[in-house]
């Protein structure tokens, strides 16, 4: 059986694909030069719209 995937889009932009993920992971997107002290990343992708880089971190 195939997973089911659903877009994340870019938080700056709107970018309607920035990655996809598993339909259930929840996920915080934010611009790198916004992180705060404590926010930790896990992934980053560059928008190809926009440019920006966006940390990406899994929440569930």
């Amino acid at each position: 059986m195939k997973p089911k995937k659903k877009k994340l889009i870019c938080p700056e932009c709107g970018f309607g694909r920035l990655i996809d993920s598993e339909e259930d992971t929840k996920s915080e997107l934010r611009e790198e030069s916004k992180i705060e002290a404590g926010w930790h990343p896990d992934y980053f992708a560059k928008c190809s719209k926009c440019g920006k880089q966006i940390a990406i971190r899994k929440i569930g």
